[in-house]
């Protein structure tokens, strides 16, 4: 008899079979349990190292005995004629078959069920929000109408990561993940990649791929999930067709959390693969090109990007300290200067923090992140934003925005501070809602991109229009508080005064502020001028934290009630002091009848907005 046969009839082979398989179930099943745990990375390690030593003395015990009805004997003791090895070989395929059934169920487990969880009934409320076409009888302007074409047919929403780390504070890891993945794939040409708040904006929401394809607008859908545990990660991501449902492609990458950016490129280039996107020689760069080098400084920047999104005084002043902490870290960490340059701000327009100072230090960020990466769009964005904002700067705020949409055609954020400068400086609400419109299709689900319409809109006076805006801001997301304040200074103008009042109180509610009992509402002096003096000292009172010194706040209020000198002794004093919104005097109708007065003329010239320029 051949080794071969001979091998075959102690069952060798089927023993081998079955250990491999039995070890990799029990390898899968220890490390999901040791995850919970919070065990130590070494422990599967060692484990793993006991289950393939195990394996040739598994191999030799099946050479050498024979289980026998007496029970376990050497194979030379057995005689050949009483052996039972092919009863034996009959056990071992149905425990093989055994072992092979659960392998299988783990990886369709680990596949379908751990990857793209998305938790509990979606929000119903979006229905009515996610269309990004204007309210009828609107004008959407030129960019919109260029926007609103043929959907690319190349299109994804990369949802949020599951976090399957055993500590549920990694959160910010597994989000932070997947907005650089996404932000990796923005970066490729002829593919539209929807912007983070509308992506996510599905976590936990239940969602299915039909539903998200639906209100997204993507023919793709990237999900997955994220485990950390010590310095040891797992990212596991599929790419589906929304059409079919089918999964087009999936991979699990187990690595050193030194090595996240390598997985990151490697989903990028997976993903353009399976698109058939042919990578440029820049983007072969910014793809082999890490970030960063200190580990540490990346989770500090992440961290400080995710309170960056949750905005807020107390959000970004926390996003501030980790993206300090990041650059600290590594001065050379291009991303966290320009990320810290963008909470510092928007600190300002979310907390009574003088500006100046602020804005000084967003100066620096961001001119240190563009010597750091001369071709970073983010950066640019921030600078424009920066130089109309605060220094007046026209001609560079627009040099900035449209190198940043060159680098970036489709960043949100450039298109909507690009439109909002539009209607500053031109007066051109048309032409900005256009370039907002498109920010929209981008970002459909962020409720910033439909305020800011509304905002420009009402305060040109198109107010059935802006409450539409609202309206939608308010169907995504129903407690976004400066929607209802806005409304219910629009609804005063309008002479809708109990939905100025329902309004107001609902902003007051989800703000957790009080407006004094003797104090008139802002709609009262309108309802009855008796009310006017009381309500303009309340609005004079320096004790007053409702409103601010500003164009948007103080001033227009005191023009709604006719008293223009004291709006402009506000205006003044708001520019004095930094105000984020003076130079929105420019392009808010209220101001008008000012605009023939030398002291008004004089106000806008200080931020060169007089006398008018021509823009192409």
């Amino acid at each position: 008899m051949s080794l071969f046969e001979e091998l075959r009839r102690r069952n060798v082979f089927r023993v081998g079979i079955a250990y491999v398989l039995m070890g990799w179930v029990l390898l899968q099943g220890a490390d999901f349990v040791l995850d919970l745990i919070g065990a130590p990375d070494w422990v599967i390690r060692a484990l793993a190292v006991t289950v393939a030593i195990g394996l040739p003395i598994a191999l030799f015990f099946a050479w050498a005995f024979e289980v026998t009805p007496e029970g376990i004997k050497r194979e030379k003791d057995v005689d050949r004629t009483a052996s039972i090895t092919p009863v034996t070989g009959r056990r071992l395929d149905r425990l093989i078959i055994v072992f092979l059934a659960v392998a299988v169920v783990l990886l369709l487990a680990d596949r379908f069920f751990f990857v793209g969880d998305r938790g509990s009934g979606p929000d119903e409320a979006r229905e009515s929000a996610v269309t990004t076409q204007p309210p009828s009888g609107t004008n959407p302007g030129p960019a919109a109408s260029e926007a609103s074409t043929e959907p690319t047919a190349k299109s994804v929403a990369v949802l949020a990561f599951d976090n399957m780390s055993p500590d549920p504070e990694n959160e910010y890891f597994a989000d932070g993940i997947s907005e650089e993945i996404l932000n990796v794939l923005a970066g490729l040409d002829n593919l539209r990649v929807i912007a983070r708040t509308s992506a996510f904006s599905f976590k936990g929401s239940g969602a299915t791929v039909a539903e998200i394809a639906e209100k997204l607008d993507v023919g793709y859908v990237l999900e997955g999930s994220v485990r950390r545990s010590g310095d040891r990660v797992r990212v596991t991501a599929q790419l589906i067709e929304t059409g079919t449902e089918s999964h087009l492609w999936s991979d699990t990458y187990d690595r050193d959390l030194d090595d996240i950016f390598v997985v990151q490129d490697e989903i990028a280039r997976a993903i353009a693969a399976e698109l058939q996107l042919r990578l440029t020689p820049e983007q072969e760069v910014v793809l082999a090109k890490a970030p960063t080098d200190n580990i540490e400084a990346y989770n500090q920047y992440l961290i400080g990007r995710q309170l960056w999104h949750q905005r807020g005084d107390r959000g970004l002043r926390a996003s501030i300290s980790a993206l300090e902490q990041a650059v600290v870290l590594d001065p050379e960490f291009a991303e966290a200067w320009a990320a810290l340059a963008d909470s510092y701000l928007l600190l300002p327009e979310y907390s009574s923090e003088p500006s100046p100072p602020l804005i000084a230090k967003a100066r620096d960020a961001v001119n240190r992140a563009l010597e750091l990466e001369p071709q970073n769009a983010q950066a640019f964005t921030t600078r424009g934003y920066i130089r109309y904002l605060y220094d007046f700067d026209w001609d560079n705020a627009e040099k900035d925005f449209q190198r940043a949409l060159a680098l970036a055609p489709d960043y949100p954020t450039a298109l909507q501070w690009y439109g909002e400068m539009i209607a500053t400086r031109d007066r051109d609400i048309d032409g900005a809602l256009g370039h907002i419109r498109h920010a929209a299709q981008l970002d459909p689900l962020a409720p910033i991109m439909w305020h800011v319409s509304a905002w420009l809109a009402t305060q040109d006076n198109r107010f059935e229009e802006g409450v539409a805006y609202y309206e939608k801001a308010l169907a995504i997301s129903p407690t976004f508080a400066p929607s209802y304040s806005n409304m219910a200074i629009s609804f005063a103008r309008m002479g809708e005064y109990d939905r100025s009042d329902e309004a107001l109180a609902r902003f007051l509610q989800l703000a957790d502020l009080d407006w004094p009992a003797d104090v008139p509402t802002i709609s009262d002096p309108f309802r009855d001028p008796t009310l006017k003096p009381a309500f303009i000292e309340f609005m004079s009172r320096e004790d007053n934290n409702l409103f601010r010194e500003s164009a948007a706040d103080r001033a227009y209020l005191f023009m709604m009630l006719d008293e223009p000198e004291r709006a402009m002794d506000v205006l003044e004093i708001g520019l004095e002091n930094g105000d984020p919104y003076a130079a929105h005097a420019n392009r808010m109708r209220v101001y008008d009848p000012l605009r023939e007065n030398p002291r008004f003329q004089a106000h806008l010239a200080k931020m060169n907005l007089w006398p008018p320029a021509e823009h192409d």
